[in-house]
């Protein structure tokens, strides 16, 4: 009984809600209320299945460090973070093993944090446990030590003071998240030793810093030529100090090489010749789009050319041959090309132009608009011919010299490329977010995937509507369709950078250009995720703050990861977009109105469900023993509006024609 007063006591809430002509909190425009850009933190979400996985995976690191205890690694020993080398949950790096180089930890591989990276990918070490959560978000400005990068087992056996066995790593401060503060915070670098008598071990620290360059990477040689360290099983190790409380303080590590016989005053690579940032999209505009959009207009959404970032270690002039090569759907070879020849002059970062879509060879590429009707994925490789001294030519995985991405084409639209280096929020109660999107074939939009950041407090009590716009000079005019379910902000504890997708009250009809967001209730920032390796915001991301509000310009830097989810032509939806948008977590309906006898219902999870009328009258009840796609059969109900709910707190209006 008491759960049925709570669902009615809910329903009643919801229906009233419903009846609200729009949503228009009473507040002024003003100066204290702005669009911000925020370093990231990150909330944990406790509950009982994530404590329970915590301890599955506990037991299986565990195990993992166990079984790492092998042979050691002989000379060279080299790490450029170009393919995955760091075991993090279970330990296990699945078709990577032998490029494993250090022991399981909290440190992650990252390709977008770092700027002007010695090679493409690098390593960050944060205020963030392997879980993605912070070390402690109890008592946000306490600081400690966190991340731990470690080393497996190298063999110096046989090497002594004179043999020059040195270890060198570049390492930077910052980059495009939240930089240490100097005098503050720390990255030490600490080696292993062991008491011969006692067997027990020390670790001694090396070499710190506490202030450094945010934006460029520095060379660092340190000397290994004590016999403490001379011995079969060396380990050295990396850790920062910073704050407990999330992705802040951070510090990116690359290109690390431990070997004998480097003298640190004329060291030099022969040539290494090596990519630094990597491609999200051969697009013009967007990282992914719907497939029937593209196919509308392929040349035109074409990227003609783009610039690649790369660097020669080296001390000598090198030529590499550019080109890149296309697989659909990971198996058939569609395109691959010799692009050019590019003259490398030693010691220097340098950007090659890479042609797509237009080419001065007389080559060009569109991807094949004919090879699917409502979705497509192409796997794309870039590549350089290989040149460099520790180069090891990878069987079958991605080096320095190449990229490999997914060019998906689905029913989503996306400026960012994924990833968010920082949060983006409005400080004002009322204030309005738009996103502008041009459509090239009218469609139906359904709703909004959003990477929503937790930033100090867990946001998910705040409420906010979905907003969509037509357009008016660039700017968003009168308002597409009325809107009147409240929504709330998810957090993921499972994954980096997530989207949670929310529906439209209805499936609403567009064309041209459009303008799709959310009225938020209260001055509280929802901080979205901001991707920084982007930047869409100029031009295409507008906000007013408060009622009467006018729209502004955003001047913030950046994509904010807001994406517009369309039927663009497919069936079902709901369980055919994009693999990180969680649609799993929504309960749905479709079609939305139902003219028929039968609707559909995409369930998230196994649940007790109820059918209730707008008077508040119980009409069906049931279980769904899984998450799936079911029937809701509406034999016999009259025409008007219906609310499904089920015992985990989700509903959907549902409208009988």
């Amino acid at each position: 009984m008491r759960n049925e007063s709570r669902i009615i006591e809910g329903l009643m809430g919801f229906i009233l809600c419903a009846g609200i002509m729009g949503f228009q909190p009473i507040i002024a425009q003003s100066t204290h209320y702005h669009e911000v850009e925020r370093d990231l933190r990150f909330v944990p979400i406790e509950n009982a299945a994530s404590r329970a996985a915590e301890s599955r995976v506990q037991s299986l690191i565990n195990n993992a460090e166990q079984q790492q205890r092998g042979a050691a690694i002989a000379l060279p020993f080299f790490d450029d973070f170009s393919t995955p080398s760091i075991p993090l949950f279970d330990g296990i790096i699945e078709g990577f093993e032998a490029y494993q180089r250090w022991e399981l930890g909290s440190a992650r591989q990252t390709e977008t944090f770092a700027i002007a990276s010695p090679t493409i990918g690098a390593v960050t070490l944060d205020g963030l446990n392997r879980f993605g959560e912070p070390y402690n978000f109890v008592e946000v400005n306490t600081s400690g030590w966190c991340d731990t990068l470690t080393s497996l087992p190298i063999a110096l056996n046989g090497y002594f003071p004179k043999s020059n066995v040195h270890l060198m790593f570049h390492y930077e401060a910052g980059g495009r998240g939240n930089a240490p503060d100097a005098g503050e915070d720390l990255l030490i670098l600490e080696f292993k030793s062991t008491d011969d008598v006692s067997g027990e071990i020390f670790w001694t620290e090396v070499w710190s810093s506490d202030s450094t360059s945010t934006t460029a990477f520095e060379r660092v040689f340190v000397p290994v030529d004590q016999f403490p360290y001379l011995v079969n099983d060396f380990q050295f190790r990396f850790r920062n100090y910073g704050a407990l409380a999330g992705n802040v303080d951070l510090w990116h590590l690359d290109y690390i090489l431990l070997d004998d016989q480097i003298n640190p005053t004329d060291f030099e690579l022969v040539s290494e010749v090596a990519i630094t940032e990597p491609i999200p999209t051969f697009l013009r505009d967007f990282t992914r789009m719907p497939w029937n959009h593209f196919a509308a207009n392929p040349t035109y959404y074409m990227r003609d050319s783009l610039l690649m970032e790369q660097r020669n270690f080296g001390t000598q002039a090198d030529n590499i041959n550019w080109g890149f090569s296309i697989d659909y759907d990971g198996s058939v070879d569609v395109y691959e090309t010799a692009v050019q020849n590019t003259n490398v002059q030693p010691e220097t970062a340098f950007n090659t132009t890479l042609y797509i879509g237009t080419n001065p060879l007389g080559e060009s590429f569109v991807f094949d608009a004919s090879v699917a009707d409502t979705a497509a994925t192409f796997a794309v490789s870039v590549w350089q011919s290989s040149i460099g001294l520790l180069h090891t030519e990878k069987e079958g995985v991605p080096d320095n010299d190449s990229i490999v991405f997914h060019q998906v084409f689905d029913n989503d639209f996306a400026y960012d490329d994924g990833t968010a280096e920082k949060a983006y929020a409005l400080t004002a109660a009322g204030g309005k977010l738009a996103m502008r999107y041009s459509l090239e074939v009218p469609d139906t939009l359904l709703g909004l995937a959003i990477h929503f950041t937790p930033y100090y407090t867990d946001a998910d009590d705040e409420t906010f509507l979905l907003r969509a716009w037509q357009d008016s000079l660039g700017v968003p005019g009168a308002e597409l369709s009325e809107n009147y379910e409240f929504h709330t902000p998810q957090y993921f504890n499972d994954g980096y950078d997530l989207f949670a997708f929310y529906e439209y009250d209805d499936p609403i009809p567009v064309e041209g250009n459009i303008h799709i967001g959310l009225v938020q209730a209260s001055e509280i920032g929802l901080n979205f995720g901001l991707d920084k390796n982007t930047n869409s915001n100029v031009g295409q991301l507008h906000y007013s703050l408060g009622l009467g509000g006018s729209w502004l310009n955003s001047e913030i830097q950046g994509s904010v990861m807001i994406r517009p989810v369309l039927r663009a032509n497919k069936s079902e939806v709901w369980s055919e977009v994009s693999d990180n948008i969680r649609l799993d977590l929504a309960l749905l309906a479709y079609p939305n109105p139902v003219n028929g006898n039968v609707c559909q219902v995409q369930v998230p999870a196994a649940s007790a469900w109820q059918l209730w009328s707008a008077e508040g009258r119980l009409l069906q009840s049931g279980r769904w023993m899984s998450p799936g796609l079911y029937d809701c059969d509406l034999t016999g109900v009259a025409a008007g509006m219906y609310v499904l709910i089920n015992d985990r707190g989700q509903s959907v209006q549902i409208i009988r024609n």
